[in-house]
């Protein structure tokens, strides 16, 4: 499969050092002190802007402790939290520069050499993006570029807990604030949480792309107001009208899990109903980013290897499409440009002919292999016209 496994990983670091922080705040053990150390090393070694992400979280932590004093325990040690803060950052740093082999020949000066340059204007990733039908470089995204992603590509009932739960703040608060202590203030961190990664779009230069898989530590907490507003409803069942809405929400449900099963398994190229029709979706957004599909495509393909193929690809890497088709037992091909190729190999990535255009429409020709989910074409091996 395609898929990125660093992207789940992340978003394990995110939670649990948050889960950690909060736990030190109440209980000052060395245990969180390691944990926050191996946690941040960890998920910077994945990706060096990782703790920019945790910067809501930071900013709530030294508020919490020398402010508000709502949640750390009334004996909370200020002057151990100051070497806890020193043992978690060299925690942080041994493993890192432990594990970071470029920068063994001088631990002190490289890696921030290292970061230095990956926040110079040459760092880029994909060049293009496909936005709601709209073509974008990946520099100058729309500054609404999340809450898109998260309109479109949300589950349909994930977006109605959402319009329910504004309702219960305004109607049912109490609620809330009885079951819950401090809810009011948890609630305002988490809705700090929520909107950092939108702010931090009219700040940052760099490219953003494949949907929401850069931001995919946001999606835990994206769950929690759907998770208030369900537990709202099973707790209120005796009322005929939660009855009713939670019936309601139960067939959108049963709804988005029947779209779940059928596009098994390429889950990540869920679009909900609001995209409009299933088979023009491949212009709404780059759906298999990562190329997925690649290997079921290849080995539904029945091509002729008795002579020499000649294949070119869109939007998918070549080198992974040769270690699909010599494992499936063909050898008799060879990989050129687009111009000089047979077939083509794509998925609906984003292109440029001195236009933008997905590889799906820049390439005119008879597919000779295709993987669909819900009448959405994921990937193709076409015959160029």
């Amino acid at each position: 499969m395609g898929f990125n496994p660093k992207d789940t990983i992340l978003t394990f670091c995110h939670v649990w050092i948050f889960y950690s922080i909060l736990r030190y705040l109440k209980n000052q053990t060395n245990k969180y002190v390691a944990n926050i150390g191996i946690l941040a090393a960890m998920g910077t070694g994945i990706q060096l802007f990782f703790l920019g992400s945790l910067i809501p979280i930071f900013i709530f932590f030294i508020c919490e402790i020398f402010i508000f004093k709502k949640i750390i325990y009334t004996n909370f040690d200020k002057k151990r939290f100051l070497y806890d803060l020193l043992k978690c950052f060299l925690i942080f740093y041994i493993l890192l520069v432990l594990f970071w082999v470029d920068t063994h020949s001088n631990i002190f000066v490289l890696p921030f050499e290292i970061l230095m340059k990956t926040l110079s204007p040459g760092y880029t990733g994909v060049p293009f993006n496909l936005i709601n039908e709209n073509y974008y470089y990946s520099t100058e995204i729309p500054k609404l570029y999340l809450f898109i992603n998260f309109i479109y590509k949300s589950p349909e009932y994930f977006l109605i807990t959402y319009i329910l739960f504004a309702f219960l703040i305004i109607n049912s608060k109490d609620f809330f604030i009885n079951k819950f202590e401090l809810f009011n203030y948890k609630l305002l961190l988490l809705i700090l949480i929520l909107l950092y990664p939108n702010l931090i779009l009219f700040f940052v230069p760099f490219p953003i792309y494949d949907g929401m898989r850069l931001f995919l530590w946001t999606l835990p907490y994206f769950c929690l107001i759907p998770g208030l507003t369900i537990y709202y409803l099973i707790d209120n069942l005796k009322f005929l009208k939660v009855k009713i809405i939670f019936v309601l929400l139960c067939l959108c449900f049963f709804y988005f899990f029947i779209n779940f099963l059928i596009i098994t398994p390429y889950q990540y190229t869920y679009l909900n109903i609001f995209n409009g029709k299933k088979e023009n979706r491949y212009q709404k957004f780059e759906n298999d980013y990562w190329g997925a599909s690649l290997k079921e495509l290849i080995n539904k393909s029945n091509l002729d290897f008795n002579k020499t193929i000649k294949f070119a690809t869109c939007g998918v890497g070549a080198q992974v499409a040769k270690y699909y088709f010599k494992k499936k037992g063909n050898h008799n091909f060879r990989f050129v440009s687009p111009s000089d190729a047979s077939y083509i190999i794509m998925t609906n990535r984003v292109t440029w002919n001195g236009n933008f255009i997905t590889c799906f429409d820049n390439f005119k020709g008879t597919n000779i292999s295709k993987v669909e989910r819900n009448n959405l074409i994921l990937s193709v091996i076409r015959k160029i016209d």
